[in-house]
């Protein structure tokens, strides 16, 4: 193919510049999408290197048909269909390569640009952390770059600076209108599109049910679930139970939330130690939101279930933001209606023989159901270890194994197995998911809690007193209820043991600012939503009552930003105002032109002087002066504004008979 001739638009180093933006675009999806898409992409940047390098011929049009269908049908076996974020996100990096590998005309090479700019988004597909938007900023330039290369014209190759300090400064002259349209654009309440269905199959998080096993794989996971801004003083750690999702069904090895959608009641015959905060949780995609036992107030869009779990009606797939009141001390349920009962006693008689032969052993030795929980916990604090590597659990009775034979556990099964024994002394027990702890960020004072601090423990109905909140890793671990998984376990992952070994506490201290910059970024920049706006707004004594007066705004903004910026251009393009003594000299020399001394483009101004002085002796004095401010305001140390005044004047004032 080698030997023809390029097209001319197309110079090499402009095509180096694309290919070059194209793959930093694309560099961040290799890692994400399959080995395969990578391996096509450099392949196809490579081939179109070479052909612009040796200026060889584009390759056929067949080829190029050839070679899309194949990739579109390699989509569609990768992920059974070609819509959706990962398998669109992969069918564009792949026509992408396609485009780039045909282009042969200006408007091609421009199309290929833009498709770099919806590349760029993609990427925010799949993250929106700060590195990956000074990242995807930094290609938006490389690519602004590549644009201002081509309008340079053929056969003018702009140096690297020629190319990035224009693209740099478009980039800054749009920050003011980005920023307009950043704060004012009206919000609305969820996302404006609704996110592919895989978007969201990387989230971690709770489930709605527990097997031995489930959490402690959680716990290994340093991702944010959400975090707590308290008014006032942080409560103790050990009463920093997050309520998640409440587990009733049991079928011997899992443990399952219901499917009924009972209303509950806020109305607690004890409700103490109020305390007031506010909850950003990350997307997690399910409709559970989280506060501390117990809730006595709901989130705007959620309701309340008969076994005090929060819904939020809409699945929250964005991050969310929400203020709660708790109550520490109090007392609820007295009063157990049969169904739930009946509920909180069942299990499969068939499973896990021996702990239900020992919790009916217990509940025929024990003076009181309260007897039967203490001789639990009596049990677990005597026999057992917390690990976060338990035995596999794989018979077909776990809870027996556990009791039994492994004695070594996580929260789940202790949760899980104490749960079960109550069941079988007859003692309603349900089990609750949710977070346990979480870590003070000293910078500002938030409660970051994390994957890490996932937890569960058990409800029990005991008559008179209503449900009880029962932990049996508090007896087992102690120090995971009042220090977190850490100070149980000790650090656990790269990160925790390095900021453990730093005596100093330097890692330790850029974590913390690290995440007080991410909690900023994260509620002001990814979750500016309708109330953020229009708390910000009314900061900015802007009372916005409705979204048509946004978008009056919005465009009376953008008018003014973007005639500020005209009138910025403008102003930088005017003629540089003139030197006022080269303006005097100019009019002097003028002057005394009109009368026959015309200076000569070599004469310097005190040989004009001179022969001045010898035509004219009368105006000798004046045009010594005025020569002499001349070459001082010149050539010699310069001379005062005011003093450049007093020299228009005074060659104002001459004139010359």
């Amino acid at each position: 193919m080698s030997g023809a001739l390029p097209n001319a638009a197309l110079d090499v180093r402009n095509v180096m510049w694309l290919l070059a933006s194209m793959a930093f675009v694309v560099a961040p999806h290799a890692l994400r999408l399959p080995e395969w898409v990578g391996v096509f992409f450099a392949l196809v940047i490579a081939w179109r290197g070479w052909i612009s390098w040796r200026a060889a011929r584009t390759p056929p049009r067949w080829l190029v048909l050839v070679l899309t269908a194949a990739a579109v049908m390699a989509t569609f076996v990768a992920y059974g269909r070609i819509m959706g974020r990962d398998a669109g996100t992969t069918l564009l990096v792949l026509m992408a390569g396609m485009k780039l590998l045909e282009m042969k005309t200006s408007r091609e090479v421009v199309l290929a640009i833009h498709l770099g700019f919806v590349l760029v988004m993609t990427n925010f597909l799949f993250s929106q952390t700060i590195p990956l938007g000074l990242y995807m900023l930094a290609c938006v330039w490389l690519f602004v770059a590549t644009l201002v290369g081509y309008h340079r014209g053929v056969g003018r190759t702009p140096t690297v600076r020629e190319r990035l300090v224009p693209a740099g400064m478009l980039l800054l002259q749009a920050v003011p209108l980005m920023l307009v349209f950043f704060i004012l654009f009206p919000r609305v309440q969820g996302p404006l599109w609704a996110l592919p269905q895989d978007a969201r199959a990387g989230v971690s998080g709770l489930s709605d049910s527990m097997t031995p096993g489930n959490i402690s794989k959680l716990i290994q996971s340093e991702a944010t679930a959400f975090r707590v801004e308290f008014e006032g003083d942080i409560p103790p750690y050990s009463t920093l139970y997050w309520r998640g999702p409440v587990l009733w069904i049991f079928d011997g090895r899992t443990w399952k939330v219901p499917e009924f959608n009972i209303t509950g009641s806020q109305d607690y015959s004890r409700a103490e130690r109020p305390v007031r905060y506010a909850v950003t949780v990350e997307p997690h995609g399910k409709h559970w939101l989280f506060s501390l036992d117990i809730p006595g107030t709901l989130p705007p869009g959620s309701g309340i279930r008969q076994d005090l779990q929060i819904r939020s009606v809409r699945p929250v797939d964005t991050r969310m933001r929400y203020e709660m009141t708790s109550y520490l001390d109090y007392r609820y349920g007295e009063h157990l209606p049969q169904s739930f009962r009946a509920l909180a006693l069942s299990f499969d008689e068939r499973r896990n023989p021996r702990t239900v032969a020992l919790g009916r052993q217990w509940a025929r030795e024990a003076a009181s159901p309260a007897d039967v929980v203490n001789r639990a916990m009596q049990l677990f604090n005597s026999q057992f270890t917390y690990t976060l590597e338990p035995p596999l659990l794989e018979s077909a009775h776990p809870y027996d194994e556990f009791l039994f034979e492994a004695k070594r556990g996580f929260c789940e099964h202790y949760a899980g197995s104490f749960a079960l024994l109550m069941r079988a002394a007859g003692i309603p027990a349900r089990i609750v998911t949710g977070y346990q702890g979480g870590e003070v960020n000293p910078l500002n004072r938030e409660l970051l809690v994390r994957q890490a601090d996932a937890h569960a423990w058990v409800e029990v109905w005991l008559d008179g007193r209503g449900w009880l909140r029962i932990d049996p890793t508090s007896v087992v671990a102690p120090d995971r209820i009042d220090g977190g998984i850490n100070a149980a376990l000790g650090p656990i992952g790269v990160i925790p043991s390095l900021i453990a070994a730093d005596r100093l506490r330097i890692l330790a201290n850029l974590m913390f600012a690290w995440d007080a910059m991410n909690s900023q970024w994260n509620q002001w920049v990814l979750g500016y939503n309708v109330e953020r706006q229009r708390q910000l707004l009314a900061q900015l004594g802007l009372e916005i009552a409705s979204w048509q007066n946004l978008a009056l705004w919005l465009i009376a903004a953008a008018l003014a930003v973007g005639g500020l910026v005209g009138l910025g251009l403008v102003l930088r393009d005017l003629p540089v105002r003139r030197d006022p003594a080269v303006v005097a000299w100019e009019r002097f020399c003028a002057k005394l032109a009109a009368k026959g001394l015309v200076r000569a483009a070599w004469e310097g101004p005190f040989d004009y002087l001179a022969r001045i002085e010898t035509a004219r002796p009368d105006m000798a004095i004046e045009a010594r002066h005025i020569t002499e401010r001349y070459v001082e305001a010149r050539y010699g140390p310069g001379i005062t504004r005011r003093e450049s005044r007093e020299l228009l004047a005074r060659v104002r004032r001459f004139r010359p008979a």
